[in-house]
């Protein structure tokens, strides 16, 4: 099969198109803003994205998330398209559990909830194209992404660099975290295979601050601590029933991936040069 994968330049989408390749498919990785009115896209996955800075760039947040996605809908070709969202966009949904059908509430006072609204916004309008198109709502993604500032990632280089992490947030918090491989994997068949409009995309458990410091702490020998008066959020549980009776998807837990994350930075770091 033929994937044209936008955004493969990212985290998630480099994955994906270095998988579709090993998969033996013909991959089509285009250039940032490459015009592609008229081309036949095949199966796309549509991984353009503005995740942490979208408040420092919000006009470049629905650039990514509508205005170019709206471009591809309607001046290409394509046999399936996979849109990716976030299950961030269930934040304002109570203590859940929530799932694919759950009502979505969102405050556009709020400045924080551009990045949500954006995100509903391209689901919306990828969805009037029918059945052809899918939306993907991922949880945290977890990989080798040691230069990101998310969470996870800043806690597993402070434990490795400095033997010590001070976290920010209770250890209580809780996420939903899930591995890029089993991402990737589960995206190259959403588009030509699935039956449902939207999927979660998600581990399907909630994983605490406090569990991820036990794997770190045995893994590297840091110590963890938690800063004064640190506010305990979680989000609400995701059900992810509908990808694992259609697809058999068994994602990885995020203790089990910590070990090997670890040391892969160890490793980057020692090919950097690093002390």
């Amino acid at each position: 099969m033929k994937y044209t994968i936008l955004g493969s330049t990212g985290f998630i989408g480099s994955h994906v198109a270095t998988l579709a390749r090993q998969l033996d498919h013909v991959v089509d990785c285009p250039a940032r803003n490459e015009c592609l009115k008229g081309r036949d896209l095949g199966h796309v996955v549509y991984a353009i994205g503005i995740t942490a800075d979208f408040r420092k760039r919000p006009h470049d947040t629905i650039t990514a998330h509508v205005t170019r996605l709206q471009e591809i809908l309607t001046g290409s070709t394509f046999d399936s398209l996979v849109y990716l969202s976030s299950t961030r966009v269930y934040a304002r949904c109570g203590a859940g559990p929530v799932d694919e059908t759950t009502p979505i509430s969102v405050l556009p006072t709020d400045f924080s909830d551009l990045y949500n609204l954006s995100k509903l916004m391209g689901e919306s309008i990828a969805l009037t194209h029918g059945a052809r198109v899918k939306v993907a709502r991922l949880s945290n993604v977890v990989g080798p992404d040691f230069d990101s500032d998310n969470f996870l990632m800043s806690v597993l280089r402070d434990c490795v660099t400095r033997g010590s992490v001070e976290l920010g947030l209770a250890l209580d918090s809780a996420k939903d975290y899930i591995s890029v491989e089993d991402v990737a994997s589960i995206l190259l068949r959403l588009g030509p295979e699935g039956r449902y409009p939207v999927y979660n995309i998600a581990s399907g458990r909630q994983t605490t601050n406090q569990q991820i410091v036990n794997v770190l702490e045995q893994t590297t020998g840091a110590r963890a601590t938690v800063r004064a008066g640190a506010p305990n959020i979680t989000f609400p549980p995701i059900r992810i029933e509908r990808v694992a009776e259609e697809f058999g998807f068994q994602p990885q837990a995020v203790e089990a991936m910590l070990p090997s994350l670890v040391k892969e930075y160890q490793r980057v770091r020692s090919s950097r040069g690093a002390a």
